[in-house]
């Protein structure tokens, strides 16, 4: 068996660090704003965000969940949930 040289083997695209980091950034935001979120008051009863993992290289995205049987709501983007943590976070700064 004949092995080629090494410039002839296919390599797929290198992920970028960067592109790694920001995505891992993003996540933890997202998972401390939705703790925060269902310690409040702001849902209704029974109801809490989940975050939905996607295939690789797909943005996250945040489920507005029935406890009780599961069902999804409401799919909001991770910007709309960082903006409501936010608010929240703004208001009861102000109440302090």
């Amino acid at each position: 068996m004949e092995i080629g040289p090494l410039s002839r083997i296919s390599v797929g695209a290198p992920v970028a660090a960067d592109a790694i980091q920001e995505s891992l950034g993003l996540t933890q935001q997202l998972v401390a704003a939705i703790r925060g979120l269902n310690r409040t008051e702001m849902l209704e009863q029974g109801r809490e965000f989940k975050l939905r993992r996607r295939a690789a290289g797909k943005r996250p995205m945040v489920d507005l969940v029935d406890r009780e049987t599961g069902e999804v709501l409401d799919e909001l983007f991770p910007e709309e949930v960082l903006r409501m943590a936010g608010e929240l976070e703004q208001e009861q700064d102000e109440e302090q």
